[in-house]
């Protein structure tokens, strides 16, 4: 028997070990008290409706002129009307990482949403739920968004090493362009941009600036004000892009729910993993592993 051949049926061979045991483990909790499973019932509609109004705040867009930074007035980088220059920047992700780049030139001529921040760890997490709302409104619309976000540090090594993970996740998420700027902390001198403040903003079109967003903190979540400005900068009502992404919220809501009342989803998840292992690892082809998955859950659907 040839080495390659036997290598394939090892792999198969454990494939199946990792099955059995998933299944045992599905089929175990199905075999629970009725009282304990309605309690588990219980709690996934209380944490649903966590899930909703949490959602709640990505989906309510407001007028951008309410908004108001926290604390005293602070400005950071250009004002409504100003013009939008080009600036150095060098790639955190992708196939060009490290290649120096002009972020405003990358967009071209379609609008612009420019993230310039600091490597706050709170602001940092927040920027998963704001691109994801980004997302779902360049679903959406026909008008071509490009998102960018560009780091700023004195030490633009520690940016790279530190976020690499982190800039390809973004990069995957909806960000078109994650970049660390070649201009230290304080930026693109000609932007102005006040290195007090965790997180500026900058939408802009036609090369002119449309709204300006400060946060000393950073975003947290997906603020509404913001993404009213996105609305205005895609000449769009802020009903319908609110609608867009509660539509798109209940859709993901759906299919949370669909695998949460799926008795097989932590079978089908460990089988996956572990065949996406063997693919990785060479120990079997794509369509083999597909082939595996489907024999396994055919006559279980």
């Amino acid at each position: 028997m040839k080495i390659e051949d036997q290598m394939k049926r090892s792999a198969m061979a454990l494939t199946l070990v990792a099955l059995v045991g998933s299944m045992s483990f599905a089929q175990e909790s199905t075999r629970r008290a009725p009282g304990t499973r309605e309690a588990e019932r219980k709690e996934q509609r209380s944490a649903g409706r966590e899930r909703r109004e949490d959602d709640q705040k990505t989906f309510r867009v407001k007028d951008p002129d309410g908004f108001k930074a926290e604390g005293e007035p602070v400005f950071s980088g250009p004002q409504p009307g100003e013009k939008v220059s080009g600036f150095r920047a060098a790639r955190l992700a992708g196939e060009d990482e490290s290649k120096e780049v002009n972020p405003v030139a990358v967009g071209g001529d379609n609008p612009h949403i420019l993230f310039f921040q600091d490597k706050t760890p709170a602001a940092i997490e927040g920027l998963f739920g704001v691109v994801d709302a980004l997302a779902k409104i360049d679903r959406k619309t026909e008008i071509d968004l490009h998102v960018a976000c560009v780091f700023l540090s004195d030490d633009p090594d520690s940016i790279t090493h530190q976020f690499r993970g982190v800039s390809s996740a973004l990069r995957e998420q909806g960000f078109d362009l994650i970049a660390v700027s070649k201009d230290g902390r304080d930026g693109p001198g000609a932007y102005g941009l006040n290195r007090t403040v965790s997180q500026t903003i900058i939408l802009a079109r036609n090369g002119r600036v449309t709204r300006n967003f400060v946060f000393r903190h950073g975003m947290h979540y997906a603020d509404p004000h913001v993404i009213g400005g996105v609305a205005e900068l895609i000449d769009e009502d802020r009903e319908t892009v609110a609608g867009w992404l509660a539509e798109a919220d209940e859709e993901a809501a759906r299919m949370r729910m669909r695998r949460d009342n799926d008795p097989q989803s932590a079978a089908k998840a460990a089988l996956r993993e572990k065949l996406g292992e063997f693919v990785r690892t060479g120990k079997l082809t794509r369509e083999e592993a597909g082939e595996l998955y489907e024999a396994a859950f055919a006559e279980r659907r």
